[in-house]
């Protein structure tokens, strides 16, 4: 038998010196207990809200009065505002015929990391010694299981500021079919610690998609390398910058095995992408990371014919004959990587 189940009692406010406003009663309640024995827990009050677990947290607010789940969302990292409510999938009764959709097709071209080059049309000239160095370094990163020597991963071309390396690496691709993905030195620096590092190992699997599934050549590059990780008279060394140079070290020695956090699969095995950089002065990166077991570098450095030849091919369709271009080009001599 239960010994009560519920005694109110009264109690009149002391006589102190102030004057109380209202009297307080005062409720004392006692555990029921079973035929058993044992004392059931108390039962909740109808107007009080009930916990999911005495033990749980998810509902511990802040000072704030936010919740845990209020606060997870907040620190979420998911920034994709192209998928919503997608039809079919999440909530269908209330999707309708326009909004929760993907908006159009810039969001998919803005989505698509890959570089295609059909924008450049027309005929263009590519310097020989640079296409067989490009062309080489890639296809021996492609066979470099069946070779038994050591390649490298990375291709470094360096040289002076405008002499054409990135346009006639876009140039190479295009004539070789290959689908590369392209980074820039503004991407290697983040007021996140790590997220440059993570976004490079992201941007090596994305490629490594793209021979998987589409059947096409694709590379990672990036251009302008020592702008984001050179050291210079004045500039500081970051936890980001440390995190890249790290990232494209492991790559270079482990090209198959590229984790982005998850677990360590036995058959999460990556296709090795050959990487080319771009940049003016490597030897203000990281040694080890120029080292000829990581990284293969080119000097470019147009000479003459190969000047004329790049102007001439621009300008053919406008009539004009090679020994005008070279009467340009003698006239105006030291121009390029001034």
């Amino acid at each position: 038998m239960a010994l009560c189940s519920e005694l109110r009692i009264p109690f009149r406010p002391i006589s102190t010196n102030f004057k109380a406003t209202k009297k307080i009663p005062t409720r004392l309640s006692c555990s029921r207990q079973s035929p058993d024995g044992d004392d059931e827990p108390p039962r909740p009050s109808d107007g009080l809200k009930k916990r999911i677990s005495e033990q749980s947290s998810w509902e511990t607010k802040d000072l704030e009065g936010r919740d845990y789940l209020y606060r997870l969302g907040q620190e979420a990292d998911n920034m994709n505002i192209t998928v919503g409510a997608r039809k079919g999938i999440v909530d269908d009764l209330f999707v309708g015929n326009f909004l929760g959709r993907d908006a159009d097709i810039v969001f998919d071209y803005r989505q698509k990391v890959t570089r295609s080059f059909q924008y450049l049309q027309g005929d263009y000239y590519i310097a020989p010694l640079f296409l067989d160095k490009v062309a080489c370094h890639i296809v021996k990163n492609y066979i470099a299981h069946l070779l038994d020597i050591k390649v490298p991963l990375i291709l470094g071309v360096w040289g002076g500021k405008g002499q054409g390396k990135t346009f006639q690496t876009e140039l190479i691709f295009r004539a070789m079919d290959i689908e590369p993905v392209i980074m820039s030195a503004g991407e290697l620096e983040s007021e996140r610690a790590g997220e440059p590092g993570r976004l490079i190992r992201e941007r090596y699997r994305t490629a490594s998609q793209v021979i998987q599934n589409q059947g096409k050549m694709s590379c990672l590059m990036i251009n302008d390398i020592d702008a984001g990780l050179g050291r210079f008279g004045n500039t500081q060394m970051t936890v980001n910058n440390q995190i890249v140079v790290g990232t494209l070290m492991n790559l270079s020695d482990n090209p198959t095995r590229v984790s982005i956090g998850q677990k360590w699969r036995e058959f999460d095995v990556t296709h090795r992408v050959p990487i080319i950089v771009t940049g003016n002065d490597f030897s203000t990166l990281y040694a080890p990371l120029i080292r000829e077991g990581r990284m293969e570098k080119f000097y470019w450095q147009p000479d003459r014919e190969d000047i004329v030849n790049i102007v001439h091919k621009m300008y053919a369709k406008d009539g004009i004959s090679k020994e005008e271009v070279e009467t340009v080009v003698d006239a105006f001599p030291n121009q390029v990587g001034k």
